[in-house]
């Protein structure tokens, strides 16, 4: 094969493995991104307090709904998406009576385990569920 044909492959392949290897470092740093930013919105929330407040909040029978309200929407501020999905997994699943609407439970009841998204929907008005699902619609 003629060497005048051979460079311009060798460059043409050469500036080709470049491209890719620049690509591929720029996927990296987007993911490097992602995981910064995910650690910077995060560091300022406890999310295991932010879960014991939610329940605190619905468990508690001497409050009115007005005040479970007030609570979980005062729990909930300035929370985003990527926090609220972090409190759910840290509320985990919890033991709820959904007929009496709390964690007291009669003799003959079976206890079941439930998610947040069903503490907020039997806790909340519609309104104020629709509310929290226009914001957090991923997780309710």
């Amino acid at each position: 094969m003629d060497s005048s044909k051979i460079i311009p492959i060798s460059v043409g392949v050469a500036g080709l493995g470049i491209l890719l290897f620049a690509i591929a470092q720029t996927s990296k740093n987007k993911n490097a991104n992602v995981y910064l930013n995910h650690a910077l919105e995060t560091e300022n929330l406890n999310v295991k307090e932010q879960a014991t407040l939610l329940y605190e909040a619905m468990r508690e029978v001497n409050f009115t709904n007005t005040e479970k309200r007030k609570a979980i929407f005062t729990a909930l501020t300035g929370v985003t998406p990527l926090q609220f999905s972090l409190i759910v997994k840290a509320f985990g699943n919890r033991y709820y009576n959904t007929f009496t609407g709390n964690t007291s439970f009669a003799i003959w009841q079976n206890p079941v385990k439930y998610p947040l998204k069903l503490w907020l929907k039997e806790e909340l008005s519609n309104s104020d569920y629709q509310l929290l699902k226009s914001k957090y619609p991923k997780y309710l």
